[in-house]
């Protein structure tokens, strides 16, 4: 049986970006992606923790999600995003009911931790906060046709103390590149271009 993946997205639109990314890998490994969570059979809940509300937000969904292995055919809640990179441990100790763990510099690796934990195995794959954007990955758009967001910088280099930004994202760099933005400015020119 082909397993039933549902992204869900929390946050603004880099995390949007990020899960477009994590679909189209998902989708080439032959995995078929659902809208409906009830039918899922793994759920990726892709966080934001960047202010105490989008903490709090992120934390209810993954339990509210997770009730879903009880009453529906989930067998896997796998989290990721900025939430991960920041508390994954605290995460694996206090919430059993996460499967595994995948931080924002390691989202490509999104199979191997959905095949981990269909194995049973709680992975937990947090490294360096810093993606690399510019290899050839698919993604799954899921905005309307005639548009799309494109990251044009990630992380931050000012360490203020009231901010979290350097930790969940590293620091400050270029997401793409004249390479990528060549990419972009071949699009048709009815299409409208998001930066975020």
């Amino acid at each position: 049986m082909t397993e039933k993946v549902k992204v869900v997205t929390l946050g603004c639109e880099k995390n949007l970006v990020d899960s477009e990314i994590m679909s189209g890998l998902i989708h080439e490994r032959g995995y078929s992606l659902v809208e409906d969570k009830e039918e899922a059979t793994v759920i990726i809940v892709n966080t934001c923790g960047f202010i105490d509300a989008a903490k709090e937000e992120s934390v209810n969904t993954i339990l509210d999600l997770a009730e879903l292995k009880q009453s529906a055919s989930l067998k896997a809640l796998i989290v990721s995003g900025r939430l991960t990179q920041r508390y994954k441990q605290e995460l694996m100790n206090e919430m059993p009911e996460i499967d595994g763990i995948v931080g924002t510099g390691d989202f490509d690796k999104i199979n191997d931790i959905i095949d981990e934990a269909l194995g049973g195995r709680k992975p937990i794959m947090v490294g360096n906060p810093v993606f690399n954007y510019e290899q050839k990955l698919p993604r799954r758009v899921t905005t309307p046709r005639y548009t799309a967001y494109v990251k044009i910088a990630e992380g931050c280099d000012n360490a203020c103390t009231f901010c979290s930004i350097p930790i969940m994202r590293g620091s400050s760099a270029t997401a793409v590149s004249s390479r990528s933005s060549q990419r972009w400015s071949d699009s048709p020119p009815k299409a409208s271009r998001r930066s975020v």
